[in-house]
């Protein structure tokens, strides 16, 4: 529904906007859905201190620059922050990791939802209609309500050649939070073609398994969609990386021996691992002279913590007897990406079928 106002002051015309969207308040990357305008941004965090330094007046497809001007949140007036690939290149020791925190998500959803508007470049006086989707609605629904409803008012710089900076207004109605994989459901049932993944009768079951940045989530559905059990484990693979980083950290590398409190940047961990289908190696670093390469320390890493994971999806399977009734076993989210997942769940399903009674 469009709108257009006629301004008595200078004729100008003003359109006002409803935008129906979606967002994932992902604690790795967000993703965003505002009309049929698709955003994926590193969820990483960095507010400016230094107001006299203008390089933080930045933006590009994977990041950009915001400054709360003035609305209902009364806390954000004239703060100014980086999102993306702006706030890790800003300053990649001190920018705020998402996934290193349960509560971050639902606290900065707002600056998450603001930077995507910022970087669509959506037009001023858009009213949008949100849907959220969270790793625990019942726990984080009522912040990120609180968090994100209402007007606000922004400054950015135009995502174009003339970096022009621009004020906009936004008003954001919340529809609904609902829990996180009820996408990759609708997928695995119906599929983006129309066409099912998964063969599941109304009264069959299938267990996915959601590896994210955070978290690791168990759904237990049925044919119809409906979601019959969860169950929420934390840990994603954020603590992969950051396991992987600090044996980085204390091994011997010559690098480590010049440098004082070495410390290996935790987003060139994740960038390593999911190149390695590219490049064949893990590397930390973009430089081919100076990357260093991690795939002990990878291999090292993973298998302990997936095998940490396998036991408590066990323990939730076989204990509520959903194994047996399983026709499929699903595996979504960006960390299925991991090098050789897939075939320690192969593992794993192994691991599940041994009796109950054994000792996990």
């Amino acid at each position: 529904m469009v709108q257009i106002i006629d301004t008595t002051n200078n004729c100008q015309k003003v359109a006002s906007q409803m935008l129906v969207s979606g967002k994932d308040l992902g604690a790795g990357f967000g993703k965003g859905l505002y009309g049929d305008k698709l955003i994926i941004l590193p969820s990483a965090y960095l507010r400016v201190t230094d107001r006299n330094m203008k390089q933080h007046e930045t933006i590009s497809k994977d990041g950009c620059w915001v400054r709360y001007v003035e609305g209902d949140r009364k806390d954000l007036n004239d703060m100014q922050w980086f999102w993306g690939m702006s706030a890790i290149n800003k300053d990649p020791k001190n920018y705020i990791k998402l996934h290193e925190d349960t509560k971050s998500k639902a606290l900065y959803a707002l600056e998450s939802i603001l930077a995507d508007l910022a970087v669509l470049d959506i037009p001023t006086n858009t009213e949008v209609i949100l849907s959220v989707s969270s790793h625990n609605p019942d726990k984080w629904s009522g912040d990120i309500r609180r968090n994100i409803e209402g007007t606000h008012t922004i400054e950015h710089l135009r995502n174009d050649v003339s970096r022009t900076k621009v004020q906009k207004n936004f008003t954001i109605t919340l529809n609904d939070v609902y829990p996180e994989g009820f996408g990759a459901i609708a997928y695995c049932l119906f599929g983006g073609d129309g066409a099912a993944s998964l063969e599941l009768s109304e009264s069959e079951v299938a267990i996915g398994l959601d590896f994210g940045t955070s978290t690791v989530i168990v759904t237990v559905f049925d044919g119809t969609g409906a979601v019959i059990d969860r169950n929420l484990i934390e840990g994603g693979s954020g603590e992969l990386y950051q396991a992987i980083a600090s044996t980085l950290d204390k091994s011997n590398l010559a690098s480590n021996r010049m440098m004082r409190d070495t410390q290996h940047d935790v987003s060139l961990i994740r960038k390593g691992v999911e190149s390695f289908s590219e490049k064949g190696k893990f590397i930390h670093g973009n430089s081919s002279l100076v990357g260093k390469p991690f795939t002990d320390e990878y291999w090292e890493c993973f298998k302990t913590w997936l095998d940490s994971k396998i036991p408590k999806i066990a323990n939730f399977a076989s204990g509520n007897g959903y194994l047996d009734r399983a026709k499929y076993l699903a595996c979504w989210g960006g960390a299925r990406l991991l090098t050789l997942c897939l075939f320690r769940l192969f593992w794993f399903i192994q691991f599940l079928c041994r009796p109950l009674n054994q000792k996990i």
